[in-house]
């Protein structure tokens, strides 16, 4: 009964036509099919699928999201696109457990940060391998780190991901006190900079 039903299923979502003219109620099915069948395992994979979207994680989308669109066209058998899928989704389980424990796995897989400003100073050579220009840097300094000038930044790193991280310089408050006339306390006056 339960092979029956099964096999029902595969021959309403076309599972084992490859390249076959595909009506459209089967198309419809098929694309519900990988759909659900897409979101499950990106469920299994938890946040590192797509969470981090590194060249390492977008790669692993693109990839996947090629196979399932070639299952839902027909290209490829139905379970052929749930075990390419299944393999990739473990192979990048494993390869980011790897990078968790060992940093070296890491710097390879995912690159690492680099300093573009230090003490308010643009660092040139970091710029130059970043292949990130001036102009692109002060966009970052103005929309994440609300700085119109490399001067005002302690530092700011080309992240992993690919975004940039500004960290303002402090703003200390200097306190300057002054004496007024008799009868009248203290007044502080705090200028920030």
């Amino acid at each position: 009964m339960l092979e029956s039903l099964w096999e029902n299923f595969i021959w309403a979502i076309g599972g084992r036509e490859i390249d076959a003219a595909i009506p459209v109620w089967q198309l419809v099915l098929r694309t519900i099919f990988v759909y659900a069948t897409a979101l499950f395992l990106i469920r299994i994979a938890k946040r590192r699928f797509m969470g981090g979207f590194t060249s390492f994680d977008i790669l692993l989308g693109f990839v996947v999201g090629s196979i399932m669109s070639r299952a839902i066209t027909g290209a490829i058998r139905i379970l052929d696109m749930i075990v390419a899928v299944s393999v990739l989704i473990f192979l990048h389980w494993i390869l980011a457990t790897l990078t968790y424990y060992f940093d070296r796995v890491s710097s390879i897989v995912k690159d690492s940060e680099r300093e573009l400003i230090k003490d308010g100073e643009i660092q040139e050579e970091a710029m130059r391998r970043s292949k990130i220009g001036k102009n692109d840097l002060l966009e970052a300094l103005r929309k994440d780190g609300n700085v119109e000038k490399p001067e005002n930044v302690k530092s700011a790193y080309l992240e992993r991901d690919g975004s940039i991280t500004v960290i303002p310089r402090s703003c200390e408050n200097h306190v300057v006190e002054v004496k007024v006339e008799e009868g009248v306390q203290k007044i502080e006056i705090r200028i920030g900079h």
